[in-house]
């Protein structure tokens, strides 16, 4: 990729294909097992990013995005998020993954708190 394309948006839009939200730190069993729930769906991933913020990743393209073009078709009334949206987090665009550690299932959860020594588990329901 040339450097005049990176340091523009054109034929991009992959920041219209997800949304991030920051979450709480877990703090409590309860809290890891939200998580675990929210990797059993379709196209949810957790991440920690580099100033060790959680955050849940929903891969869900706006409906704003003509994929066909890959232009928004509201950008003058676009939202502010997306108005402030730099190419500086871009995580297209930027050096390095936007993420510490990254959890696409329970097992990638699972396999980094056991490493952090981190008791998540609940005591085992009977059928």
């Amino acid at each position: 990729m040339t450097k005049e394309k990176m340091l523009n948006c054109d034929d991009c839009c992959d920041c219209c294909k997800y949304v991030a939200i920051e979450v709480d730190k877990p703090a409590c069993k309860k809290d890891y097992s939200d998580f675990f729930w929210y990797l059993l769906h379709e196209d949810i991933s957790l991440f920690i990013d580099h100033d060790n913020s959680w955050n849940i990743e929903i891969k869900n393209p706006c409906e704003a995005l003509d994929e066909n073009s890959k232009i928004c078709t509201v950008y003058e009334d676009r939202p502010v998020i997306c108005r402030k949206y730099s190419l500086d987090i871009c995580t297209t665009h930027s050096t390095g993954e936007y993420y510490k550690e990254k959890f696409d299932t329970q097992d990638d959860l699972k396999k980094y708190l056991d490493k952090k020594r981190i008791d998540y588990r609940f005591k085992r329901l009977p059928r």
